[in-house]
This record gives structure tokens, C-alpha cells and sequence, in this order.
């Protein structure tokens, strides 16, 4: 499990967007299992929830989505890895510290970095650009 994939990669698996398409593609590199942590999945339930909010998606297609994605975790597609949260927390505060005030990067985006980096990830997916330059600045090689 070299690569932490951003919850907004995870999202486009599991409900059809214009890029879902790239983030199948990206994802298929890896062997499962994947990666998953409490933010990831919180966030990833509540992105699917929120475009059937926005009538992105039906309800029954934020059903269908959810379901496939606990699905896919029961199957084992996905695994929650053993960490301090305390060591994600901290990493998060030195990356918000060193990057936030010249980037702008949301706080899950930072926490999703310092995940990565205590969990001794070599790679980042995402799509997202303010993300992508903490990862990067962060030491991480990022995809795509």
C-alpha cells in the first residue's frame, strides 16, 4: 500500500463523473488492497450524500454508491491501517505551519497529506491543485 488516493478519487469510483474515467485508470496501477482512512471514508459517504443534495445524483443512486463502497470494504477492497491519529494531527499542524499561509489548502486536504506521509505512502493521487503542491512540497511523488 505505497499510494494514499484523495477521498475526491475515491468518490469518482463510485458514482460517474466526467473524470471517473482517469481516477479507474490511476487506481487500477495499484493492487488492492487499498488504503482507508477514517477521514477518507467519512469524507467519500458525505461527498456522495451532498451531490444527491445538489440533485447531482438520485437517491437511489447515492444508495447504489454507498452500498458498492461498503461493499468494497467488507470485501476487503479497501483496509482501515493501524495508526496514531496523534502523529496524523501533529503532521498536519507542521504542514498547516509551513504551507497553508502561501498555498490555501482546506484542513482535510493537509490531514489527508499528513495521513499519507505517517502511513509511509511514496504516493498521492489527486486531482486536486492546492493538495497536489502540499504533497508535493511535502516530499510525496503525486499522480496524476
Amino acid at each position: 500500500m505505497d499510494a494514499y488516493f484523495d477521498s475526491a478519487v475515491i468518490v469518482k469510483l463510485y458514482v460517474r463523473e466526467t473524470t471517473s474515467p482517469d481516477a479507474i485508470r490511476l487506481v487500477s496501477v495499484y493492487a488492492a488492497p487499498y488504503l482507508l482512512t477514517p477521514w477518507q471514508a467519512l469524507e467519500v459517504k458525505n461527498a456522495i450524500r451532498v451531490k444527491a443534495f445538489r440533485k447531482e445524483i438520485t437517491a437511489r443512486e447515492m444508495n447504489l454508491s454507498l452500498a458498492a463502497f461498503e461493499q468494497d470494504i467488507t470485501a476487503g477492497r479497501w483496509q482501515r491501517p493501524a495508526y496514531a491519529p496523534a502523529m496524523v494531527e501533529q503532521k498536519a499542524e507542521e504542514l498547516s505551519a509551513g504551507h497553508s499561509f502561501s498555498i490555501g489548502c482546506r484542513t482535510l486536504d493537509i490531514i489527508h497529506v499528513a495521513a499519507a506521509i505517517v502511513l509511509g505512502c511514496t504516493e498521492f493521487v489527486t486531482f486536486d491543485a492546492r493538495q497536489k503542491t502540499v504533497a508535493i512540497q511535502a516530499g510525496l511523488t503525486v499522480k496524476p
